[in-house]
């Protein structure tokens, strides 16, 4: 299942859309049907992010600080482009997302279910997941609510020829409710910066760039 191996992972890292190699989390879209905001932990081999999200169908929004530097993400299901907008530096950045980081709206993640659990007060189905495909293999477990809400997710994507990335992921302090629509626009008066002027700025590397 692609969207389980090279969307898990690519999911986990930070402008992974900006082709940039840093160890922060990325938004994701998910599937929701309902507006929520939450708390958002992500670990990555037993490294911690936490930071908080916004969601209301087709629109996310998820604040991170990237090395110090406060950070939000606006993803829309109607573009294919994203926005990294760094309020300090007065700049967003725009960039393609491509198709795996939609990893939690994938139906294919919802075709083994094994059971119901609540997640820190959310009633959700757990799914299994186990697949192989070119890119690697994924196994964990995901548990959504009926809503879409993607509660949890435990596992690990390893690609062929390259260590295993333990993964998780998991909400708290989820509140229900529609959210503001400002939320998802990037400010206005912001300078836009390309990936390669804004990396330097947040001690990033390019992949590829020695």
């Amino acid at each position: 299942m692609r969207a389980f191996s090279t969307g898990l992972a690519a999911a986990t890292l930070a402008l992974t859309s900006l082709t940039l190699t840093a160890g922060a989390p990325a938004a994701t879209l998910s599937d929701t049907k309902i507006g929520f905001s939450a708390e958002r932990t992500l670990t990555i081999n037993g490294k911690t992010y936490r930071g908080h999200m916004w969601t209301m169908p087709g629109m996310e929004r998820h604040e991170q600080d990237i090395n110090g530097i406060p950070s939000a993400f606006i993803l829309r299901t109607d573009t294919p482009i994203g926005e990294a907008v760094l309020p300090q530096l007065h700049t967003v950045v725009q960039f393609v997302m491509p198709a795996e980081l939609r990893v939690l709206a994938d139906k294919r993640l919802t075709r083994h279910p094994v059971g119901k659990e609540n997640v820190n007060g959310i009633a959700t189905t757990k799914y299994a997941v186990d697949e192989t495909v070119p890119e690697g293999h994924g196994v964990g477990a995901v548990w959504i609510s009926a809503d879409g809400i993607p509660m949890k997710l435990t596992g690990s994507f390893t690609k062929p020829n390259e260590k295993v990335v333990n993964l998780r992921w998991e909400l708290t302090h989820v509140t229900l409710g529609s959210q503001p629509g400002s939320l998802f626009e990037a400010p206005k008066g912001f300078t836009k910066l390309p990936a390669e002027a804004i990396a330097p700025l947040l001690g990033l590397k390019l992949k590829g760039a020695h």
